[in-house]
């Protein structure tokens, strides 16, 4: 089969593409043909080697297509169906899949492109503990997007246990993750605060529902918008897309006892932290990492419904990977990136 492996971390052109066997599926396991893939930031670290991807590694887990084989008779009905997946593939029996936290699980097989093989191919393997059904209405392109760029915000809104008309305030509103964490925050009727470094993105993330747009902004800016809103002494929750970049100024624009949900780490290194300001505003720090196929059918329902509506700026061939990793990098859009292998 195709796929675009991972040449080397510095190069412009760091994909390459060839020709790998196609994986074959194990008992309780099933073949998916892979009709889209999505760009993740994710991917950027991984490229960059920031992640644990090696060279050769086939990236990708933002994957949507069709279960083309079953490896064991008791799955041959998923066979024919058109699928989206969850990124980290869990066992099921350990310790944490047990208690539901099947993004702690490390026994399983693990996260597509960092541990196992990923979506920029033609061929991966999933099973039923990661693989939510397609309906009709959402078509492949979309469904790719579902579990990273919309369950994602899904998870960390529900981390940050908001009530309606509360003022939450979304760093890096413009990526993928952003723009659709803010439609899902309006669906639920908080008010919106989102930060970007793009002009060019304020109309978007207004019809998106954005109740305010900053770009760039200092802490007495963001205290000022929160003010605006009602919130005197800050945001009630942060939902920190960027990591270090935002995150002293995300911190400081919380109210007391108020939450900041981190899920994105843009740039991985330390940071200072002022316990002080933790300790004597009482603020709680969630960490949130990927979905599960609870947050995934919600991204389902919420794409059904018209609650959320997905954002693919543009697609692409998998010839043309290193094409669209260089636009990401550009950051001229909003929205997701998908690779489209499915003619």
């Amino acid at each position: 089969m195709r796929a675009a492996e991972l040449l080397d971390f510095v190069s412009a052109k760091r994909f390459g593409l060839t020709n790998i066997p196609i994986p074959t599926a194990a008992q309780g396991e099933f073949l998916v043909k892979v009709s889209a893939c999505g760009i993740c930031g994710h991917d950027v670290l991984a490229r960059n080697g920031k992640l644990s991807a090696d060279k050769r590694h086939v990236l990708g887990h933002e994957i949507s297509g069709t279960v083309v084989k079953a490896g064991s008779d008791e799955l041959i009905h998923w066979v024919g169906k058109r699928v989206a997946l969850v990124q980290r593939r869990p066992c099921g029996k350990c310790a944490d899949c047990i208690k539901g936290l099947q993004t702690q699980c490390r026994k399983g097989p693990g996260f597509y492109g960092d541990d196992i093989q990923g979506g920029y191919a033609e061929y991966v393997i999933a099973d039923p503990m990661n693989t939510a059904i397609l309906p009709d209405s959402i078509d492949d392109t979309t469904g790719s997007i579902l579990a990273c760029a919309i369950g994602t915000g899904i998870r960390a809104i529900k981390a940050a246990a908001l009530n309606e008309l509360d003022v939450v305030l979304i760093t890096g509103a413009g990526g993928g993750v952003g723009i659709h964490a803010v439609e899902i925050a309006a669906s639920k009727n908080l008010k919106v605060i989102a930060q970007t470094s793009s002009k060019s993105k304020i109309e978007m993330l207004l019809e998106a529902g954005a109740t305010k747009v900053l770009v760039n902004p200092s802490n007495e800016e963001i205290r000022q918008a929160a003010k605006s809103l009602g919130r005197d002494r800050g945001v009630d929750a942060v939902i920190e897309l960027t990591g270090s970049p935002t995150f002293q100024s995300s911190l400081r624009s919380i109210r007391p006892r108020g939450k900041l949900v981190l899920v994105g780490n843009t740039i991985p290194e330390e940071i200072g932290v002022s316990l002080g300001l933790i300790i004597l505003k009482e603020l709680q720090i969630i960490g949130s990492a990927n979905a599960d196929l609870k947050d995934l059918n919600e991204a389902i329902r919420l794409v059904e419904s018209g609650e959320v509506k997905p954002i693919v700026s543009k697609t692409y061939q998998l010839e043309d990977i290193n094409q669209a990793h260089s636009d990401l990098d550009n950051r001229s859009f909003a929205g997701r990136l998908v690779i489209r292998l499915k003619s």
